[in-house]
Parts: structure tokens; C-alpha cells; sequence
């Protein structure tokens, strides 16, 4: 990426033509844009205008596929998947990274963008995200930005320009000997201080200097030495009075037609600037001519544009405000007219004055929903925001408007959206569109991560008497109390309303997803969830925008359904990868991840795990953050990596500090940490997680043993620490919890524990019930535990045997599952017993990462890397560097050989497409 920097006029326009003209000249593949003051508000504009020749080309329906089908949302709004519009963002700027990738690898590509301190915003944060990724692709990016003036997107800009790695390329002014030649050929018979004082006036800016000649060329100026004093600094402000000297010289309407061009934009077609300007076809061609004899105007492959930003500038600016408005409602108008894009139509009305015209309002909100379904959230804000200047005709209209732009700001997280959601509902007229604006916006806020704002605009749309539909209302009320039980402050509130739910409807429906979270809280037999959810979850299919699905998925896994719990989770993936649903897809892979801990597939749990951290660290707050940091600590920790696990941990400020004691992830984190203090050898440290882990889940009215496993960490804290009584109490009472609720994998870890507390007799018959109880459990990473405990209970009752015969068992199933933590142990164990375990692989699958096994995983499934690279957010150079470990280290030589391998049971099954 090159940066090229400088004042206007100073030749960057010039330069990076030249460069794409060598390029294309050399065989490179070259794309042009260029950003402008009107185009700034245009989604994606950019974007389109690089893409334009490639979209009407004959390789668009060979490389628009696959990931790079995506682009469509961003380039063919019309012809893209649906999706969220917070999604839309990320899926548009995904397919456009893969859509360069594929321009990439048929040919060298160059992306040049002129006066991208004009670009829009969601185009510079794709640029910046590709430009990161230059280093893998025969791709190269040249941007022209001017010094010193204020960008319209400075933070984005900024980001953008951090990627190129070297300084910017500034284009010098001209020096008195190319001042001199450029002046002798306007001017013959200038002499050396009339040179001297041009190259003074313009500072050797070109355009400047060509303005300045021509202004003097126009003005009939004798380039004698006594004018010479006379020639003052000649910058911007000169350069505006000269046109307008120019224009004055050249029939009215030729000046009616460059004003038409500057409200236009960069280039227009004749026939428009034309029907702006007033006048006929004919003379409009007659006016150009004169234009561009007078070096004020210049054709384009895209039409009509002035010579250069600066006339246009001059020209816009000498503007009075109220013609300048009136201008683009004319402009609006003709585009109106001719069935043109909304969003072009929106453009030109964002910058004309408020005049109670419902016709504006409804073209502003069309526009404002194709923006945000292309992922240009910038465009649909502004345009909803000049819809409530306009303003809207009516109450019903005023609510509809501000529900859009709440929800628009909801999806960037910006702070105001509440309160625009909230306005929203007091102003909607009626009950039904207030439970709608209420519903879809509690939806969207929960979805988010903003729990306690979605239950305050729930309750607001359920706070006067409804006549609206009961199935809406209920819709609401569910929504209240699923985001309401994510907070200690509001727990109760939602036992309440679902116990009065339950009594008024007892049909299945959404609200047994929230029974079955309630059964799961109260530790009731786990075949009640189950039963509660069973008629209900293929209504769930329907409800992926609301956490209503999610918790279904947490109470499946909380009942050992993992199998159910994974079907659902890798459905919605399937779904939600090629639509480019990120927040979707981060739901599901962080569920997933929560289920493949617990069956021990720790490196597919990673993997997961870091997809939907990713995600919700710069898209979620703290409180629904958490919920993707357990599942990546514990599967870090079993991996055998605690300073990755204290990294992750540390990224969000909770290596040391206490989460949030009012969010239900927090217990969840702490028993993580407590895991790694244990792990640290810090027994003290992880007590005192526990203990608070164990406060928050009283708070919280939660009991279960497999969602609040707490007691049998502080078991081990406590043992470690010399007060195995206070560990076997503990030991006991999750012992009781797991029989209230049936499940072989608390009641495993619940002997486990209390094996800890007890004589080595009895330690070795809890431990030996342990393993055979979990041996066909679903609880895989439980049943490793309790095999590795078992053979070294055995070790130490003196039962060596049995002890290796255990401690193999558990290093076989550790290795196969990737518990380097446990694996460690296991050897450590069998070398005490006097056996000689091999070394830790350093080649075979165990010696495989968790990415190369997920790498390794997808290419026996038959995806190519190119596949494997979409499904998984990277670069297919960083495929093919995975797999090329994998061969090494597996002694493979073909795809096949790599199927064969992988074919063994446990080995290939793992979780779906990331």
C-alpha cells in the first residue's frame, strides 16, 4: 500500500494516473475510484465504483461466488442474501476482501483510490481490512489524500493510512526551471523576474500555476517586469475569482451548466447537467465546448466533470445556501424522475432544506433500508436523520422514523439508540405498533449484548392495557423476561412473569424455552427442560434474531443433549456463513464451544472459541463478551496453553480484576480462572474466585451442577489448601444436585471431587465409579479426568498394574482428543508406575494445533483451500501453511492419505463448517 500526500493542485490526481497507466501497460489488472464531497454520504461507494468494471465484465459470474458472493450485498443490493444489517457490514467488506483475492490471483491488480480523505466510511474500513492482508496476494493499493483537509471520516481514514508500512510519497512543488518552461510556453515573452514572481505566486503548485497563466492568458496580461510586482499569492480563493471572471465572459449558460456539474458531483452525463441547468440539449453541448475550451470542464469515461476538486469547489461554494439547496432538490427531482437509485435521490436530499414533505420522508426511509441491507449504516443513519428534520407528517410516522434509526444505531452500538427506541414507543399512536417497535428493537439491543436496555423498552411497550395481538405481546413478554434473567437486578422480575406466563398459557409456545431455563436453574430433573423444549424447537428455527434461540441451545447442553445442542448449533452456521450473519454465527460457535468442552474436543472448542471471541470483543459489551471467554479459557487450559488462557482473560481486563458481579456470565468466568489458578498452582487464588462465583450464582437463583459446577473446583481448592473437610461438604452437596438432576457428568465430577477428600481405598471405588459411569457419557473431557485421577489413586495404593493400565487408557483418549494438560499428566503418572510412555508427539495428530486439526479436519471433508479459507475468516495462504504442517507432521504425502488418517472415529466428527 502506498500513500501518496499533498496540498491541492500539487499533482497526486497526475501521479497516480500515470502509475495506473504503466501498470496497465506492464499487464496489470488496474481499478480506479475517486472520492468527492456528495459522494462520501454513498455506502459502499467506493467500493463500486473499483468494482464497476469487474461487475459488468464476463468474469463477474465466476468470481462473484463462494465467499465472494458476499460483494453482491455491497455492489448488487437487489441480488444478495438477506441478512441483518449489522451483518450486512461485515458480509459485504468479507466478500469484497475474497472478491480482490480472486482479481488477485488471475492477474497482478493495482486499487487506486484519488481523494480518499473523501471516501465513505464502510469502503475505508474495508480497505483497511484488506490492506492487511497484502502481504499474502499480488495486490497493491495506491490512495491520493490532501494535506490539511478535514476528512470526513478522520477515524477510519487514519486507520487506513496506519497500514501502509512506508511514508507517504509527497509530490515536491515545481522548481524554477520547470516553473520557466511551463510559463514560456503560455506566456513567450516573459522574462526571468516575471518567472521568478509566477513561481513565487503559485509556490510551484501545477494547478496553481496553470490557474494563474490562464487567468492572465484570459485577462489579456503582458508578462513585463513591471506586472510582475503586481502578481500577489494566487491560491484558492484567487482560483474562485477567476472562474467566475471566466464564466462571466462566456454566454449565462455556460455558468448554469458548471454550477449544474459541481451540485452534481464528480461526472454526470450531458443530458442531466443539461435538465439541472435550464437548458436545451442542444445548447448544453454548445456550453460544454465553451467550458472546456476554457479549461474549467473535462469528459470522463463517467461522464462530464470539472477540470479539477478546486474549480468544483470555487463553483459550489459561491453558491448562496438557499440556491445551493434548492440546486439539489432540483437534482433530487430529476433522479426521482428517471427512477434513478434511492440512494442517489437520498443524497441530493440530504443536503436541501426541511419542508414537511412526505414524499421526502419516504424516500429517505427507502433509502435508509437499502443502505442498511448493503451494510452502509453510515448512509442509513444520515438518511433517517434528515427523515426526523423533515419531519415526518405524523405521530405513527415520527415513531416509525425514529424506530429505524434506533435500530440502525443499535447495530453500531452507539449509545443514543435506546433512547431513540424508547421515544419510538411513547410516540407510536397505537398499541400495536408500539409491541412491534418494542419487540424489534428489544430483539436487536439483546442480540447486541445490551440486556438491561432491551428489558427497559420491553417493558415500556408492555406498560399501558393492549389491544394489540396476544401473540405479539406474549412475543414481548418473553423477550422481557429472556433478557431480564441475564442480570441479578432483574432475575426476579422474570421468575415472576414467568410463573404468571405459564399459569395463562399453558400451550407449548416460546415461553417453555424460558420453563426449561427455569427447570435448568432450580436443578430439576433434566428430563423436565427436555420435555419442555421438545415441541417447541422447530418453532425455534424462525426465532434466530432473538436470545430466546441461544438459550434453548444453553439448556440442551446444560442437559448433556449434546448431540441436539451441536445439530442446532452447526444448522444455524450453515445458515448464517454464507448470508454473512456474524453476530449469528458468533452465537452459535460460542454454544459450540461451551458443548465441545464439555465432550473434550478441546482444539474444535479453540477454534470456536476465538471465532465468537473475535466477534464480541469489538462488537458486544462486557456482560454478553463473557459468554464467549469461559468456553476459550477452559479449552486453552486443557490444551495444555495457560499463557494463552491468561491472555485472553487479560484482553478484557479480567487476568486480575472482577467481572461484573451483576451479569449471569460472571460465576462462569470465575470458575475459568479458578481453573487456571488451580492449574497455576495458586489454590489460595482460586478459592477466592470460587467463593465469589458461588455468591453471584446464589444471586442469581442458579443451582445447577453443570451450569454452577463451582463446589467441585473449590473441592480441590480447599484439598489443596489442607481443609479436605470443607472440600468433602462441598464434594457432598454437588453430589446431591447432580441426583436431583440425573446426569452422568456432574455426578462424575461430583465423585471425583469427593475421591480427593477421602482415604486411598476409598478414593480408588468413587474414582472407579466415576469412570465407568462416564465411559459412554457425552462428557468426554469428565471421563479423561476421572481416568488419569483413577490411575494415579492406583499409584499411590501401591496398585501399579492397574494403575498403567488406567493411566494408557487416559493418555490414548487424551491424545485422541487433543487434553495435552491431561496427556502431560498421564505421562507423568506412568513414569511414577515405572512404565516408559512415549514422548510427547512432536509428529501424528497429537502433535497437531487446534487450527491445523480444524484445517486438517475440513480438507478430508473434501473442501479445497480456498473453502477452508472462507469458512474459517482466513487467508488461503494461511490454509495452505496449516496443511502444510499437517503433511509434515502426519508423514502424509496426498489429500487421500489425509482422509484415510482421519477417518477413525472421533477423528472426523468433529463441529460443522466455522
Amino acid at each position: 500500500m502506498i500513500v501518496v500526500e499533498g496540498q491541492a493542485g500539487i499533482g497526486k490526481s497526475s501521479l497516480l494516473a500515470a502509475v495506473a497507466g504503466a501498470a496497465g501497460e506492464s499487464g496489470v489488472r488496474t481499478l480506479r475510484a475517486w472520492g468527492g464531497p456528495l459522494e462520501h454520504d454513498a455506502g459502499w461507494g467506493i467500493a463500486r465504483q473499483l468494482f464497476a468494471p469487474v461487475r459488468d465484465g464476463p468474469e463477474w459470474s465466476r468470481l462473484a461466488v463462494g465467499a465472494a458472493g458476499l460483494a453482491r450485498r455491497a455492489l448488487d443490493a437487489d441480488d444478495a442474501e438477506p441478512a441483518l444489517a449489522g451483518d450486512a457490514v461485515h458480509a459485504a467488506a468479507h466478500g469484497l476482501t475474497w472478491l480482490a483475492c480472486g482479481l488477485a490471483e488471475r492477474a497482478p491488480t493495482l486499487l487506486t483510490i484519488d481523494d480518499v480523505h473523501w471516501a465513505d466510511a464502510p469502503s475505508l474500513r474495508w480497505l483497511a481490512q484488506l490492506a492487511r492482508q497484502l502481504a499474502e496476494l499480488r495486490l497493491g493499493i495506491l490512495c491520493a489524500v490532501r494535506a490539511g483537509e478535514p476528512p470526513a471520516q478522520p477515524e477510519l481514514l487514519a486507520e487506513l493510512l496506519a497500514v501502509a508500512t512506508e511514508p507517504p510519497v509527497r509530490p515536491r512543488p515545481l522548481g524554477p526551471a520547470a516553473v520557466s518552461a511551463l510559463v514560456g510556453r503560455r506566456l513567450p515573452g516573459a522574462g526571468p523576474l516575471f518567472v521568478d514572481a509566477c513561481h513565487a505566486a503559485s509556490a510551484g503548485n501545477p494547478f496553481l500555476l496553470g490557474a494563474l497563466l490562464d487567468h492572465l492568458v484570459a485577462e489579456g496580461v503582458e508578462p513585463a517586469d513591471e506586472i510582475a510586482g503586481q502578481l500577489g499569492d494566487f491560491g484558492p480563493e484567487q482560483v474562485a475569482r477567476s472562474v467566475e471572471r471566466q464564466l462571466a465572459r462566456l454566454p449565462s449558460g455556460a455558468g448554469a451548466l458548471a454550477r449544474a456539474l459541481a451540485v452534481l458531483g464528480r461526472a454526470a452525463p450531458l443530458r442531466q447537467a443539461a435538465v439541472l441547468a435550464g437548458v436545451d440539449a442542444v445548447e448544453a453541448a454548445t456550453f460544454a465546448d465553451q467550458l472546456r475550451a476554457a479549461g474549467l470542464l473535462e469528459r470522463t469515461t463517467e461522464g462530464l466533470g470539472l477540470a479539477h476538486p478546486l474549480v468544483a469547489a470555487a463553483l459550489y461554494d459561491a453558491l448562496p445556501a438557499g440556491e445551493r439547496a434548492a440546486r439539489h432538490a432540483g437534482a433530487a427531482r430529476l433522479f426521482a424522475g428517471e427512477d434513478a437509485d434511492p440512494e442517489l435521490v437520498a443524497l441530493h436530499l440530504l443536503r436541501t432544506e426541511p419542508a414537511r414533505d412526505p414524499a421526502t420522508v419516504e424516500t429517505l426511509c427507502v433509502a435508509a433500508e437499502r443502505a442498511g441491507q448493503r451494510g452502509a449504516l453510515e448512509s442509513s443513519v444520515s438518511f433517517l436523520r434528515r427523515a426526523l428534520a423533515e419531519p415526518p407528517p405524523d405521530r405513527r410516522g415520527e415513531a416509525d422514523v425514529r424506530s429505524r434509526l434506533g435500530l440502525a444505531l443499535a447495530v453500531g452500538v452507539e449509545p443514543e439508540a435506546p433512547d431513540l427506541l424508547a421515544t419510538a414507543v411513547e410516540l407510536a399512536p397505537s398499541d400495536d405498533q408500539r409491541a412491534r417497535i418494542a419487540l424489534s428493537g428489544a430483539r436487536a439491543l439483546g442480540l447486541a449484548g445490551h440486556f438491561d436496555d432491551a428489558v427497559r423498552l420491553c417493558r415500556a411497550g408492555l406498560g399501558t392495557p393492549h389491544t394489540a395481538p396476544n401473540e405479539l405481546v406474549m412475543r414481548l413478554d418473553a423477550e422481557l423476561v429472556c433478557n431480564a434473567w441475564l442480570d441479578v437486578a432483574t432475575v426476579a422480575e422474570a421468575r415472576e412473569r414467568l410463573r404468571a406466563a405459564m399459569a395463562a398459557r399453558p400451550e407449548p409456545g416460546l415461553w417453555n424455552v424460558l420453563a426449561a431455563w427455569d427447570a435448568i436453574c432450580a436443578a430439576r430433573p433434566a428430563s423436565e427442560p427436555l420435555a419442555l423444549l421438545a415441541p417447541v424447537l422447530p418453532e425455534l428455527d424462525h426465532e434466530e434474531d432473538s436470545l430466546l434461540a441461544t438459550v434453548a441451545r444453553l439448556t440442551l447442553i446444560m442437559c448433556g443433549d449434546l448431540d441436539a445442542a451441536e445439530e442446532r448449533c452447526d444448522g444455524l452456521i450453515d445458515v448464517a456463513r454464507p448470508r454473512g450473519w456474524l453476530i449469528a454465527l458468533a452465537h452459535a460457535s460460542l454454544a459450540r464451544a461451551i458443548l465441545l468442552v464439555q465432550a473434550g474436543r478441546v482444539r474444535d472448542a479453540e477454534v470456536d472459541g476465538r471465532l465468537a471471541f473475535a466477534f464480541k470483543l469489538v462488537n458486544s459489551p462486557l456482560p454478553a463478551l463473557l459468554w464467549s471467554l469461559f468456553s476459550l479459557v477452559e479449552a486453552l487450559i486443557e490444551l495444555d496453553e495457560p499463557d494463552q488462557a491468561a491472555a485472553a482473560l487479560d484482553r478484557v481486563g479480567l487476568l486480575t480484576d472482577a467481572p461484573p458481579p451483576h451479569a449471569l456470565a460472571s460465576p462462569r468466568v470465575l470458575e475459568s480462572r479458578a481453573r487456571l489458578r488451580l492449574a497455576e498452582h495458586r489454590p489460595a487464588d482460586a478459592h477466592a474466585d470460587l467463593v465469589t462465583a458461588a455468591d453471584g450464582w446464589r444471586a442469581l437463583g442458579i443451582e445447577h451442577p453443570t451450569l454452577a459446577a463451582w463446589r467441585v473446583g473449590d473441592c480441590a481448592a480447599l484439598t489443596a489448601l489442607g481443609d479436605p473437610g470443607g472440600g468433602r461438604r462441598l464434594a457432598e452437596a454437588h453430589l446431591e444436585l447432580a441426583d436431583r438432576v440425573g446426569l452422568p457428568g456432574p455426578r462424575g465430577a461430583g465423585l471425583r471431587a469427593l475421591a480427593m477428600t477421602v482415604d486411598r481405598r476409598t478414593a480408588v471405588d468413587l474414582l472407579g465409579q466415576a469412570v465407568e459411569l462416564l465411559a459412554d457419557a457425552p462428557d468426554q473431557l469428565e471421563h479423561v479426568r476421572a481416568l488419569v485421577d483413577l490411575g494415579a489413586a492406583l499409584r499411590r495404593a501401591n496398585q501399579r498394574a492397574e494403575a498403567r493400565e488406567q493411566l494408557s487408557r487416559a493418555l490414548a483418549c487424551a491424545e485422541r482428543l487433543g487434553l495435552r494438560r491431561l496427556a502431560r499428566r498421564s505421562r507423568a503418572e506412568l513414569r511414577a508406575a515405572g512404565a516408559r510412555p512415549r514422548r510427547t508427539a512432536v509428529s501424528g495428530l497429537a502433535a497437531l494445533t487446534p487450527a491445523e486439526h480444524r484445517v486438517a479436519t475440513l480438507a478430508a471433508q473434501g473442501e479445497s483451500n480456498r473453502e477452508i479459507a472462507q469458512q474459517l475468516y482466513v487467508s488461503r495462504r494461511t490454509v495452505e501453511t496449516h496443511l502444510t504442517h499437517v503433511f509434515q507432521k502426519l508423514g502424509l504425502a496426498t489429500r487421500a492419505d489425509l482422509v484415510v488418517l482421519l477417518s477413525g472415529p472421533g477423528l472426523v466428527s468433529g463441529p460443522g463448517d466455522a
